[in-house]
């Protein structure tokens, strides 16, 4: 079975579909409110209706006046290391784009900023960007939660916003100008919902999830799902991501719940950190399951052969030799940017953070090279048709503002990632 590549029914289930009302009218309130507080630059600061002097013209007469393509990315801070990914990502897909003729023939200016992976300090950094002019798209940040604070930001000031990672179910309709490389949470945990229940014969199901917008969010889209199919979720707990480093305490809850299967929805290190301390509360016998998130060469190596078994769901595929070359659905171009990424950053392993980064560029860039970089809709509408090949998937479409991509399972055997034959 090729990389495990599941299923292809609508990605907006029942759950989505119930709630999204409700939650787009509060966001839009949030918004709006955050908008009018938080951007001093205001909106006719990033505005530059008089084309610069140097704008190029394409042979079809596509005008390129602005040249910037921004990050908000974190290179310090508890989440650092995904903004080192990032920032080698954008790097390669900036040069690539260059190497390739760039906008009219003139490059690309990479403009990163460290958002430190703090709300705040990313909508700081968002009030700074769209008051440069030259900027005609920003890639920007890791987690739903720092994206999300500052996308009333660059939706009031009419700036394209490619996130690379933003998976929350609200995001895509935070505004216009919010384009999204990854799914929303509702596909991948809910089509790993349904591989848990039918595989395990609707055995109790326990979460435990990071305390964030995205980790309650997608624990209550588990739940539903779950409950939906017949099944009983008999605990959630969530928490500190980064922080929690004592896992016994939600794991002898869970022990206590007896469940036949467990779901632990985190980072690498964190979801690590609770399967090496299952045994120590005598948690055994239980499935083990968790995100895309860990299909990391990091994650091995913090868990070895304790994850055997594990099953692993998420839009991104594994990058790593020991699964890929045995791979007939990576395609070429899949295979082409690992190998280089892997040749230029040796020290950083290429994986679905790094993948969707250069994606995000890519997107935005050439979006750009096709219509110019005077009309920002005009952005949107061309990003929307998805003209580029894909890093970080099998390939990539759009519905609307919602991003489709394909979900992969893998687990582990004898302590290296493996497809999964459901």
């Amino acid at each position: 079975m090729a990389c495990g590549l599941l299923w292809g029914q609508p990605y907006k289930t029942k759950f989505w579909e119930e709630t999204k009302m409700k939650k787009f009218l509060s966001l839009c309130m949030a918004g709006v409110m955050a908008a009018s507080l938080l951007t001093g630059c205001g909106g006719d600061a990033a505005k530059d209706d008089t084309p610069a002097a140097n704008g190029t013209p394409s042979e079809g007469g596509v005008q390129y006046t602005k040249h910037t393509l921004a990050a908000s990315i974190p290179l310090t801070g508890n989440t650092m290391q995904y903004g080192i990914s990032y920032k080698n990502a954008l790097e390669m897909a900036v040069a690539d784009f260059n190497a390739a003729g760039g906008l009219g023939g003139e490059d690309v200016v990479l403009e990163i900023n460290d958002d430190k992976g703090d709300q705040k300090e990313g909508i700081n950094i968002a009030n700074k960007i769209v008051g440069e002019k030259d900027v005609f798209a920003t890639v920007g940040s890791f987690g739903s939660s720092v994206t999300m604070a500052a996308a009333p930001v660059y939706e009031k000031n009419s700036m394209p916003l490619v996130s690379p990672n933003t998976s929350h179910p609200d995001f895509p309709e935070m505004g216009k100008m919010m384009i999204p490389i990854s799914p929303i949470a509702d596909l991948e945990r809910t089509k790993t919902t349904n591989l848990l229940f039918e595989k395990f014969g609707g055995g109790d199901l326990a979460i435990i999830h990071q305390n964030t917008d995205l980790g309650v969010a997608g624990a209550e889209i588990m739940k539903k799902t779950y409950e939906d199919l017949g099944g009983k979720v008999v605990l959630i707990e969530n928490f500190v991501p980064q922080q929690t480093k004592d896992f016994t305490p939600i794991l002898s809850k869970a022990k206590a719940a007896n469940p036949a299967i467990l779901y632990i929805d985190g980072e690498y290190n964190d979801v690590a950190n609770a399967i090496l301390q299952t045994e120590k509360v005598g948690l055994t016998g239980v499935q083990l399951a968790g995100p895309g998130n860990v299909f990391k060469q990091e994650f091995l190596d913090l868990v070895g052969n304790k994850a055997d078994g594990i099953i692993l769901a998420g839009t991104t595929p594994v990058y790593l030799d020991s699964i890929m070359n045995g791979e007939n659905d990576y395609s070429e171009y899949l295979k082409d940017f690992t190998k280089r990424y892997t040749e230029k950053y040796p020290d950083v392993p290429c994986d679905g953070f790094a993948a969707s980064a250069y994606d995000a560029a890519m997107l935005a860039m050439t979006a750009a090279k096709n219509v110019g970089t005077t009309d920002p809709q005009a952005l949107i509408d061309e990003m929307h048709k998805a003209p580029i090949e894909v890093a970080s998937g099998k390939s990539m479409s759009f519905d609307g503002q919602y991003v489709v991509k394909d979900v992969f399972i893998y687990t582990v055997k004898d302590g290296e990632f493996a497809s999964y034959n459901a």
